[in-house]
């Protein structure tokens, strides 16, 4: 297997955005930029030069009508969506992956590992106020990140040790049965009809961020050398999640995250998805 670099990584995650955006545009869902992606697209101009991942967020109708249609609406099978409904990611919330590429992430067991991504997640419309999803969920996300964690690894030395004693037991647990919960508490929370606010329960863990829904007029906003959308409100979504998201932490604040990609060598990919990363280059050069 090819060792992918960071550049590597986000040249494939650009590839994956752009595949997320034609299908969004063609069946009229709309998604937005979000978190660090947000971020950097706002004051980098792309990605944070430290940051490796990529992140949208979609309103919930939006984002099931998209895991419901995307293998009909894909142009490759060198792209698909990955989560705990399919049994293919430990993850409560959905991962666009590119198939031809695996990740090693340092915190979680290696069995986990999914390719390459853009991380979805869907907003929920809320009671304003109430807390109960958000309590519920952190204590199921802290169940399931022990479930998945690997033991060997850890941020200091108490970390490893607390691992080390609690994993054994934890790892008795289904994971995908707690990323389960997970969504199906946010979806519960869900008041299923438009609300003044809206929030990502699935992927806040044990913060509470509720986003006025007025934020979330789509307008283009340019990354690296692309276009993508992005809530209308980004500078309130921003000051909502991060406080001063002007000022560059220095560089003991930077959130890194720590993986080892690999690009799979044709013998691993399956005799479908090669054919169909053939065509898809053909496709290209063509276009060219």
């Amino acid at each position: 297997m090819e060792r992918l670099t960071i550049d590597d990584m986000k040249e494939i995650q650009l590839e994956l955005m752009d595949e997320l955006d034609r299908v969004c545009r063609e069946q009229g869902i709309t998604y937005f930029l979000a978190y660090g992606s947000l971020l950097g697209a706002v004051r980098h101009g792309g990605f944070i030069p430290w940051d490796d991942d990529m992140d949208v967020v979609m309103l919930r109708a939006d984002y099931e009508r998209l895991i419901a249609g995307f293998d009909e609406w894909k142009s490759s099978d060198r792209f698909s969506l990955a989560w705990y409904r399919d049994g293919k990611s430990i993850y409560s919330f959905v991962k666009l992956v590119d198939t031809t590429t695996r990740v090693l992430e340092n915190f979680v067991d290696k069995k986990t590992s999914t390719g390459v991504w853009v991380d979805i997640f869907p907003l929920e419309d809320l009671k304003p106020g109430d807390r109960r999803p958000y309590r519920k969920n952190a204590l199921l996300s802290l169940v399931r990140g022990f479930i998945v964690a690997d033991p060997s690894v850890g941020s200091s030395a108490f970390v490893k040790l607390v691992k080390r004693i609690v994993c054994p037991f934890a790892r008795r647990l289904d994971a995908l049965k707690y990323a389960r919960a997970i969504d199906e508490n946010a979806r519960d929370a869900n008041r299923g009809e438009r609300s003044d606010v809206v929030a990502d329960i699935v992927g806040t863990e044990n913060k509470i961020v509720e986003f006025p829904r007025s934020l979330f007029d789509p307008v283009e906003m340019p990354f690296e050398d692309r276009v993508f959308l992005a809530p209308a409100g980004y500078e309130r979504f921003l000051e909502l999640q991060y406080g001063d998201w002007r000022a560059i932490p220095g560089d003991d604040d930077r959130e890194i995250h720590t993986f080892e990609a690999y690009r799979l060598s044709l013998i691993h990919i399956s005799e479908p998805t090669r054919q169909a990363e053939i065509s898809y280059a053909v496709f290209c050069l063509k276009k060219k």
